[in-house]
């Protein structure tokens, strides 16, 4: 995905140019992938060899640091200009809530990780929709610059070893190296898909293999003498690979199999035209509006995405229904902002009249300073900064939202507010925070989701000047009860939070049918949970986690699962309860509608079904089993269906007093939490009286 160069073959940038219009128009009209990228990959990787050979050939070795230095200025401008714009825009809309995402984003996507950073955050971008960073397309600048700078390194390396041997047609050997590096890194990802795909798909090792066969093909299959008929079907076969890439069933796992089609293409495209401008194919690509496109695809690619994330963000109605006429209107804009960026950037990199002066003897051309390349480390290095302020700033937000959140008095008035959104669903009010960015700070901010032996301390919040300590227990449900425990408890107690995403505080069949193999780590957490209130002694521990493993899409599952589940969680609560320590069991709300649907479809001024969920028969069933099993074993239950749901319909609403309840399909948002520190603190006062 380089940027414009000087080379002859002007029928690569009319290839770059089928690309990165292959990349745009498949986001915005059908959320999905292309094959562009791997288009580019294969570009890449074939421009990036011919060059290093060209130098060893020349000059008789690799200038590394030079060599990197000068592919650094022609990428870094571009990015800079639009992290710099894109940032901006993302840091003002998303609010202090955002900030440390937004920054993350940016050091990454600066600093050539983006790739690394969405693999951890196990990001599909295969699947379909646009609900995704304004950043996230920066994870295949990252994996090919990642794979540049190595290759440039091996190939100074491989240079140096070509000098003291005196190696004869180092190119061909080099190509050799690249070709077997291609082997191992295709069979690694064929591995990688097999075992976890997700993060596979932006592996940097994973991906080499694309970058590297293009620099085989560079370097050794254009030696391979071709007929001009063979020529002529090469580019042909070539650009129907190309273009019919997309087509190839999403669910196939990329960088695997599906993915050899539109590399293929791309180097079938390539070599039919090394040697042979005039082939059908090679003539058409070499057309002045493609060549032009070509030159500012880059900047094409580097726009298109944050201009689509802008216009769902301003017309959310559009969701993943974007018509020819809007469509058209994201890709000219997106166009206009990488030839404006272009310009910009040639104005800024203009040298000065000093200089041209200077260099006018000589007969050579003056040339300006890459201040745009200088800037790209100021960028990371400020946004490295935001990361580390944005705790202190997201706190007071939260704090400041919390102060205006409705708190339910009691449970019949909560009861009201819930019968009232079922009768009239209500929008999100003006200010309500939604989404992820409405997480309890105590996810947000204190990454407190999972609680290790070296989070205890940081997730650990003195509220009170007593010793008393109340702690949550559970999965990832556990931490959104917490802004409702510490306003419950008003300062009267410590809260511990205690958690662990994906465990939930039970065992048996069940839940190993659920987590697999992770059930090892769900049993360690426990015992480390046991271990340490015999230590400290906690006054109450309270349990959630969200186990709605039952009706639809659960029919594999035992008919007695709440029962498991009771069984398993009272096999550590009676532990907890021979210590002397009372348990108190706060269900998590049922999976609810998709927050993003509601919000278009009152935007939209459309049905509002996707406002709330209907419970299923299995899910009452459920719930009701294992209050009433663990009520049995001697664990106080409040029956939090009621906090969500009206019981006579059967009906969980979506918002309640202009308060979103969930901020994703199965999490309760910080506001939600609040909601709700009422009803919790009745339930817990009778267990902390002395």
């Amino acid at each position: 995905m380089a940027a414009q160069s000087k080379d002859r073959r002007l029928d690569i940038q009319g290839l770059r140019a089928i690309a990165s219009l292959l990349v745009a128009s498949y986001h915005i009209w059908f959320g999905n992938v292309s094959g562009g990228v791997d288009v580019f990959f294969a570009i890449g990787g074939y421009l990036l060899a011919m060059s290093l050979m060209r130098e060893l050939e020349r000059t008789g070795g690799v200038h590394v640091p030079k060599t990197l230095w000068r592919t650094a200025q022609r990428l870094f401008p571009m990015a800079v200009i639009v992290l710099v714009v894109v940032g901006t825009i993302a840091l003002v809309f998303s609010g202090p809530l955002g900030i440390d995402r937004v920054m993350t984003d940016i050091l990454a996507s600066a600093t050539y990780w983006e790739n690394w950073r969405l693999a951890a955050d196990a990001t599909d971008y295969v699947a379909a929709g646009h609900d995704k960073s304004a950043f996230q397309h920066f994870w295949a600048m990252g994996a090919q610059g990642q794979f540049t700078a190595m290759c440039i390194i091996a190939a100074g390396l491989f240079a140096l070893v070509a000098k003291a041997t005196r190696m004869r047609d180092a190119g061909l050997w080099f190509g050799v190296v690249l070709g077997a590096a291609a082997i191992a890194s295709f069979v690694f990802a064929l591995v990688q898909l097999s075992i976890d795909p997700v993060p596979t798909y932006y592996d940097t090792f994973a991906r080499t293999w694309e970058l590297a066969l293009g620099g085989f093909a560079a370097l050794v299959v254009t030696r391979i003498p071709l007929h001009r008929v063979a020529r002529i079907l090469m580019g042909v076969v070539g650009l129907a690979l190309v273009l019919t890439a997309g087509l190839l069933p999403p669910e196939w796992q990329q960088p695997g199999w599906v993915t050899l089609w539109p590399v293929a293409g791309a180097l079938l495209i390539l070599l039919a035209g090394e040697g042979d401008q005039g082939a059908p194919v090679t003539r058409l690509l070499r057309l002045k509006p493609l060549v032009w496109l070509g030159g500012i695809s880059y900047g094409l690619y580097l726009w298109h995405w944050p201009v689509l994330k802008g216009f769902i963000a301003f017309f959310p109605t559009a969701g993943l229904e974007i018509d020819a006429l809007e469509g058209a209107a994201i890709l000219a804009l997106s166009i206009g902002l990488s030839y404006g960026s272009y310009r910009l950037i040639a104005l800024l990199h203009r040298p000065s009249r000093r200089r041209v002066e200077a260099a006018a003897p000589t007969g050579r051309p003056a040339r300006g300073r890459p201040l745009l390349a200088y800037a790209l480390p100021v960028v990371a290095a400020i946004s490295a900064v935001g990361i580390v302020v944005a705790p202190v700033l997201q706190r007071a937000a939260v704090a400041e939202a919390a102060a205006t959140n409705p708190v339910a008095a009691d449970d019949d008035e909560l009861a009201r507010w819930i019968a009232e959104a079922v009768a009239t669903p209500s929008a999100p009010s003006p200010g309500a925070v939604v989404g992820e960015d409405g997480r309890s700070a105590e996810w947000l901010v204190d990454d407190c989701l999972t609680v290790g032996p070296d989070q205890q301390a940081q997730c650990r919040f003195d509220d009170s000047e007593s010793d008393r300590e109340v702690w949550i227990v559970g999965d990832s449900q556990a931490v959104t009860w917490s802004p409702a425990v510490r306003g419950a408890l008003g300062g009267s107690a410590d809260v511990q939070l205690l958690g662990r995403e994906m465990c939930p505080f039970s065992s048996g069949p069940a839940v190993e049918q659920q987590i697999g193999d992770f059930m090892r780590v769900c049993d360690a957490h426990a015992r480390t949970v046991l271990e340490l209130a015999a230590q400290r002694l906690p006054e109450l521990v309270i349990i959630s986690y969200g186990a709605w493993w039952v009706g639809e899409g659960y029919e594999d599952r035992a008919a007695d699962t709440g029962d498991q589940l009771a069984a398993g969680t009272l096999a550590y609560a009676e532990q907890l309860h021979a210590l002397g320590i009372r348990t108190l069991w706060l269900d998590s709300p049922p999976p609810g509608p998709e927050p993003d649907a509601c919000i278009e479809a009152h935007a939209a001024g459309t049905s509002l079904d996707a406002c709330a969920i209907a419970l299923q028969d299995a899910q009452i069933a459920r719930h009701e089993t294992l209050d009433a099993g663990l009520e049995a074993g001697g664990v106080a239950v409040v029956d939090t269906l009621g906090w969500f749901c009206d019981p006579e319909s059967g009906t969980c609403p979506s918002i309640l007093q202009g308060v979103p309840t969930w901020v994703d399909r199965t999490h309760m948002g910080a506001a939600a939490s609040t909601m709700r520190q009422q009803v919790v603190a009745d339930a817990i006062a009778p267990l902390l009286q002395d």
